[in-house]
């Protein structure tokens, strides 16, 4: 099985030229459609590296087709890899050249349309780490992103699943409110269980601050003041909230699946994450904490899910999606009913459990049927 990692690396502007790597974009735009578009002002190099993905059209590097014409469409590019014993691996006419004996990337006719183009800039170091983890840096991407550029690396991994042991790791995917509940299960115990996340009212408290002064901002531009250093000002602190807000969810979403794909790697577990209805989940965060708070808090969600799988599917760990439940009985999938303190109990069974413990035992329960006696 091929596994696959993007590296997302920002470029430096001043040596990139925004409006060359839009008119790049929008040729593979057009080549998506299956168009050849040949301009002279532009090197052939370019422009023959773009064409030659033609086969790759519905692959990892092309994605999937741009719903809308002249959309952002990201450049896809050919590597050359140069590893420290001088070795070569790829397109020696690459426009991206990993160079690991001095751990830097260069970019040719890519970043500007003049001859001989070059960039260099720094090689991070999970670059490094993904190609000692056998790796391989095989295709790139180029583009803009907030009107800013940058690159995508895609690490590729022939990697193959573990036999799982004796342990689960179930995770359940709650509402930032409550926290990512997970539990470590063997022969149908939970062993460890813990519940992790940040905190949403911090995240509400940033961009309600940055909602204000953007309103602020709208009455200095309708007073024809927006151009004064107070109204300059205002628009720099809300756009740092608003990067902050982004910024502690990401971390968050980054930190718990590093951790969990690191527990589960520990005890070779079988990973279950709870399939979640998104629907229901976001009517739930919108009508707590609003509409545009609610659509970030649950991009959070989604994005920690995501990069949970991909980095199982990097290191080889199993994992399955199956529901599991929070206000249905794990015993006779009764309906739950719910105490104070978020004790959940069954009126037909007598289960009883905290409302966040209730997915473990239905992650037991999926894996011995037939115990119903363990889920207490």
């Amino acid at each position: 099985m091929k596994a696959h990692r993007a590296i997302l690396i920002k470029l430096p502007r001043d040596k990139c030229d925004a409006d060359y790597i839009k008119r790049l974009m929008a040729l593979s735009n057009l080549a998506y459609r299956d168009y050849e578009v040949w301009t002279p002002d532009l090197p052939r190099t370019i422009q023959h590296q773009l064409y030659g993905f033609k086969n790759f059209m519905e692959s990892l590097v092309f994605g999937t087709t741009p719903k809308k014409w002249f959309a952002e469409t990201w450049v896809p590019l050919k590597t050359l890899r140069i590893y420290a014993d001088g070795s070569m691996k790829g397109d020696r006419k690459a426009l991206v050249v990993l160079d690991f004996r001095s751990d830097v990337i260069r970019l040719r006719q890519v970043c500007r349309s003049e001859p001989g183009s070059v960039v260099e800039v720094p090689m991070p170091r999970w670059v490094i780490d993904r190609v000692g983890e056998s790796g391989d840096v095989r295709f790139a991407m180029i583009g803009l992103k907030d009107d800013k550029p940058y690159l995508a690396l895609i690490a590729e991994r022939e990697v193959e699943s573990y036999i799982p042991s004796e342990y689960i790791l179930a995770v359940d995917v709650n509402s930032w409110g409550h926290g990512i509940a997970w539990g470590l299960i063997r022969n149908g115990k939970i062993v460890s269980f813990k519940q992790e996340g940040l905190n949403p009212q911090r995240i509400v408290s940033l961009y309600n601050q940055a909602v204000r002064r953007e309103r602020k901002v709208g009455r200095l531009k309708r007073l024809g003041l927006d151009d004064e250093a107070n109204a300059k000002r205002t628009r720099r602190m809300a756009r740092r909230l608003r990067s902050r807000a982004y910024r502690l969810i990401r971390a968050e979403a980054v930190f718990l699946a590093r951790k969990l794909t690191k527990k589960a790697l520990r005890y070779k577990a079988m990973v279950f994450i709870d399939d979640v209805d998104w629907e229901s989940l976001k009517e739930l965060l919108t009508r707590k904490y609003g509409g545009r708070v609610g659509k970030l808090l649950l991009s959070g969600l989604k994005g920690f899910v995501k990069l949970l799988v991909t980095q199982l599917e990097w290191y080889g760990a199993p994992y399955e999606f199956r529901r599991l439940y929070s206000r249905k009985c794990p015993r006779c999938e009764h309906e739950l009913t719910q105490e104070e303190g978020r004790t959940m109990v069954c009126t037909n069974c007598g289960f009883k459990a905290p409302r966040d413990k209730v997915p473990m035992y239905w992650a037991i329960k999926e894996v011995h049927p037939g115990d119903r006696e363990k889920a207490q």
